[in-house]
């Protein structure tokens, strides 16, 4: 008896060390942000400029109207950013246009909700990020890193550029990854992204979803956005 009993423990070690062997290490796109089977304390935000920023989004509302042409040309220069160069066809003064920069650099992170989330392997190789509350949704989602494939229950949503995004931009500078699902048809478009990614001090990691469906002609069917922070695990 003992010695079957001595075989059985020397067969649990086996077993122990061979599944340790097997496991897999967190994918690079998600070694800032996770840790694996972790849970992180997260926060749904929405960024807010301050209310007299409308005055100056209602401006260039009113060039892109007047000449959509030259101000679809005229943004494309700030890429990344949704404050235009400055032209005096914006409709504003170089004075004007100072102050509408500085308050677009004194918007703030409004927390909507919190959040959990959680790196967890699910098998076959592939893993996913459980979420908790109004960014459940995320949880059906699956990363594939052989393929660096996100697949939800549309299909498959591959990578496409890196993100590099400009302190201007809306959720200041950032860099990170982005995977995105399209398809159209006769009645309906959608397209479906994810993105992950760090702030470039370091200081938090930041988790973009959205889901979009509109019909052939533009009118909108779904649109789920949400832009989770939380902060980034520190190099060490």
């Amino acid at each position: 008896m003992k010695k079957r009993f001595t075989w059985l423990v020397s067969c649990l070690a086996v077993m122990s060390l061979q599944l340790t062997a097997v496991a897999a290490e967190v994918p690079e796109y998600f070694a800032k942000a996770f840790e694996k089977d972790k849970p992180v304390k997260a926060q749904i935000i929405a960024i807010i400029p301050p209310k007299e920023f409308e005055g100056f989004v209602q401006k260039l509302s009113e060039a892109a109207q007047k000449d959509p042409e030259w101000f679809d040309e005229h943004s494309k220069k700030t890429a990344g950013s949704p404050l235009p160069l400055y032209d005096e066809k914006l409709g504003m003064s170089q004075e004007e246009y100072d102050k509408y920069a500085k308050l677009w650099d004194s918007r703030e992170a409004k927390k909507l909700a919190d959040t959990s989330l959680l790196l967890e392997e699910v098998g076959n190789g592939q893993w996913k990020i459980n979420a908790t509350g109004p960014a459940a949704s995320i949880s059906l989602l699956r990363y594939d890193p052989e393929k660096n494939v996100f697949t939800s229950t549309n299909g498959e949503m591959i990578a496409i550029a890196d993100i590099d995004a400009p302190e201007r931009s809306l959720l200041g500078a950032w860099k990170g990854k982005e995977w995105r699902y399209q398809s159209e048809n006769s009645l309906t478009k959608m397209k479906e992204n994810l993105a992950l990614g760090t702030t470039t001090d370091g200081k938090y990691a930041i988790l973009v979803y959205r889901l979009q469906e509109i019909t052939a002609k533009g009118k909108p069917l779904f649109d789920q956005s949400l832009v989770i922070r939380f902060p980034a695990i520190k190099s060490k």
